[in-house]
């Protein structure tokens, strides 16, 4: 996904309004005071810069700077606040640079760090004519601070370009006047003895503030809009706030009204969500925070707005702090603490227990996502156009997954080799890895397909290290990663296993961010088994190739079965020479194979007993004659090793041979009331197989050929003639069970319509006709 960042134009305004209302439910609840002040044109004039120019569409370079840095007078802000948000409109061409760094400090106190702020794709929209900065928060020990300064570095290779800044906005938000978390957990404790405990039939949920504790704006109670759907995978995230203030329950507040209420002159960044986007967020103390409005946290799980097509499916928990690398450019973070680790485990614990989610399993249910996504993972996971949660918070999803797996018994009885582990090995070419530690276990490598042998360069070998003898399902990880391409329909895999090699062609794009079966396949203990996968193909090319993870789960064999083919149960054959035909499944080998053929189902009187020290799996047997009624089965021996056979049968199947044709004749031709029609009887039998079906046929008399009237298992029907004037004879030909047909040669005389026997109207109802 790409952002084009577009140029939009301000009047210049300074905006001092009233607070937006926040009404109390509680004595010591307070409305969160929002302002906001934009600076752009002539207003960049409060400031220096060498080489920068001010001019009413905004800042620039001057025309032949190559570098610039440009520093605001120190701006009083409308109010005292504990968190700001940043928000400005640049263009920024090719081949050029802006970087933006705001600090801030209360009266002429020291100045805080400079904070490096860069567009948060997470908060906005593609239509957004905006960048939008992380929220900052201030010190605790601060509260509140009312003065801050801004920088812009320019930069270009060309001066041709020129990088320019029309304008920049600070949403200034005060929520501290309300209790702080201690406070909050002291409500809630007090709040939760009153109601008495509820019993959990699973895994408990940690103790949580409350929405009806923390959020006491009428703004919080609504049920207009909302919309639930279980929870199949779970989603952490960061607030990419500031990691400095510990007055978190100020902080929860700030972002419940920054990502509540929409743009306006009090807040032109706010988000107009309705409501803050998480389902849950967690500070650095350890206290979880109920999020988005949900009418039952306990058994509900409503869909919030904090991963786009994700929302409808997941439960997104937010941490709250920014949790980047220490070395991230301009936007350093920390380490999640431990409190704030231990919250999320045991929120995710019970979650996952409470949905039947497995942490290790990445699964297409979410409806509108495609393909699928890991059970637990971060909000980078989902699109790939993010780094939330950050480094230090995405790092720990592998030990995450252990954890929560632990606190609710869920075993994984995988084994995995990982691409980037002794057990993979690689072709020396041009590599790719997946961005944002995308891939299972934080990484993967791809390439690009190619149908051409000549241009094929990148192969990879997985030698998994096999516990013991045995049969094992293999599966590949095809990652979901944000490459501006689709994936292959035609990875070639190779799996060599301990009966041969199996070529398997299958799509990646089909399997994206999924677990990819290659089947079942006998392994031997050691690493020698592999599989091979390279970029060649047959499908397509300049698409993308993923090597990541390989897992094999250990399976039972399947149960050795032989089935009965030919002659199937119930049949009748005419031809005395049968076929016999069965099919044996199994993993093992078959050592012997017998075939009996009997008259009776007690097998006494066996008329075939054939044995094989072998595989078998047809036979041909001349009976010579007919046979009423005959068994057949067929056996195998198999070897399962280590001195131990299993015997199986088919089933006892019986058949016939009846090689003797039905006879038939015609018995009587009746002439209707009409005079225009007649009734056809006729009669026939079979010794064994008995009469199938009859076949009428009529020719008129004298002529040499016969045409059918029908074919019916009836023993009578009616016939129109062609022409009443002529007059029309009439024969029979029956067939049996077997497929015997009676022949010409034994038919007796015809009987024509000049011989018909007129049928009054008064013997016609009784008159039968099967």
């Amino acid at each position: 996904m790409y952002k084009t960042v577009k140029t939009v134009s301000f009047i210049a305004l300074l905006t001092l309004l009233v607070a937006v209302s926040w009404p109390k439910t509680q004595s010591t609840a307070a409305a969160p005071i929002m302002q906001s002040r934009i600076w752009q044109g002539e207003d960049f004039a409060q400031g220096v810069g060498a080489d920068t120019a001010v001019s009413p569409t905004g800042l620039a370079l001057t025309n032949e700077a190559m570098t610039a840095v440009y520093t605001s007078d120190p701006i009083h802000t409308p109010i005292s606040f504990n968190a700001l948000v940043t928000s400005w409109a640049a263009d920024v061409p090719a081949e050029s640079s802006l970087a933006i760094q705001v600090r801030t400090r209360k009266g002429t106190g020291d100045w805080s760090e400079w904070f490096h702020l860069e567009t948060h794709v997470d908060l906005v929209d593609e239509n957004d004519h905006e960048n939008l900065s992380d929220m900052i928060t201030v010190p605790e020990a601060d509260e509140t601070h009312d003065t801050i300064q801004f920088s812009v570095g320019f930069g270009r290779f060309d001066t041709a370009v020129t990088p320019e800044l029309h304008s920049i906005s600070f949403t200034f938000i005060d929520t501290t006047a309300g209790p702080t978390g201690e406070e909050l957990l002291a409500r809630q404790q007090a709040l939760d003895a009153a109601n008495g405990s509820k019993p959990d039939s699973g895994y408990p949920r940690p103790t949580v503030i409350s929405r009806e504790v923390w959020c006491t704006s009428v703004d919080c109670d609504y049920t207009a809009g909302l919309e639930y759907h279980d929870a199949t995978h779970m989603i952490v995230h960061h607030t990419v706030s500031s990691n400095t203030s510990s007055n978190w329950a100020a902080t929860v507040r700030a972002i419940w009204a920054f990502h509540t209420y929409p743009a306006s002159d009090t807040c032109t960044s706010c988000r107009g969500w309705g409501d803050i986007g998480y389902n849950y967020l967690i500070d650095q103390n350890g206290l979880i925070y109920e999020g988005h409005m949900n009418q039952d946290y306990l058994n509900w799980d409503v869909v919030g707005t904090h991963a786009s097509g994700a929302n409808t499916g997941s439960m997104g928990v937010s941490l709250i702090g920014t949790f980047t690398a220490v070395d991230y450019p301009g936007l350093p973070g920390i380490a999640p603490p431990t409190p704030m680790k231990n919250s999320l485990i045991e929120l995710l614990s019970w979650k996952a227990d409470q949905r039947g989610i497995n942490v290790y399993e990445s699964d297409a249910t979410m409806p509108y996502v495609e393909g699928g996504r890991p059970n637990l993972m971060g909000h980078r996971d989902v699109y790939g156009t993010t780094e939330c949660p950050g480094d230090q918070a995405h790092d720990l999803l592998p030990w995450l997954r252990d954890q929560v797996a632990a606190k609710i018994g869920t075993v994984d009885d995988h084994l995995y080799t990982n691409e980037n582990s002794a057990q993979f090995t690689k072709s020396v070419a041009s590599w790719y890895e997946g961005g944002n530690e995308c891939g299972h276990n934080l990484h993967s490598y791809y390439t690009f397909s190619t149908t051409n042998p000549a241009e094929s360069a990148n192969w990879g070998i997985w030698r998994p290290i096999v516990p013991e003898d045995g049969r094992y399902l293999i599966e590949m990880y095809v990652p979901y990663c944000a490459t501006g391409k689709s994936e292959t329909d035609g990875a070639t895999y190779e799996v060599h296993h301990a009966d041969g090699v199996t070529t398997v062609v299958a799509s990646q794009q089909a399997s994206l961010g999924q677990w990819l079966s290659l089947g079942e396949f006998n392994l031997t203990a050691g690493t020698n088994n592999y599989v091979y996968l390279d970029d060649l193909t047959t499908t397509d090319s300049g698409l993308g190739m993923w090597f990541d993870g390989l897992r094999l789960l250990e399976v039972a064999p399947p149960a050795d079965q032989i089935v009965p083919v030919a002659p199937a149960a119930g049949s009748w054959l005419n031809n005395p020479q049968v076929d016999f035909s069965w099919a044996v499944t199994t993993t093992y080998s078959v050592v012997s194979t017998s075939l009996t053929v009997s008259t009776d189902v007690s097998q006494t009187n066996k008329l075939v007993d054939q044995t094989w020290n072998t595989a078998v799996f047809s036979h041909t047997h001349d009976f010579v004659s007919e046979q009423p009624t005959l068994y057949w089965q067929a056996t195998a021996v198999i070897d399962h090793g280590s001195g131990m056979t299993e015997t199986i049968s088919t089933p006892l199947t019986q058949f016939g041979i009846d090689i003797t044709a039905p006879t038939s004749e015609v018995t009587a031709v009746y002439q209707m009331p009409d005079g225009l029609s007649y009734l056809i009887t006729w009669s026939g039998s079979d010794a064994l197989s008995g009469v199938a079906s009859y076949e009428l046929q009529y020719r008129l008399l004298g002529d040499t050929d016969w045409t059918k009237v029908v074919e019916t298992t009836a023993v009578s029907a009616f016939f129109a003639p062609p022409d009443p004037a002529e007059s029309y004879e009439f024969r029979v030909l029956a067939s049996d069970a077997a497929g015997n047909r009676q022949s010409t040669d034994t038919l007796a005389a015809a009987i024509g319509t000049d011989q018909a026997i007129p049928l009054p109207h008064a013997i016609m109802l009784p008159l039968v006709t099967r």
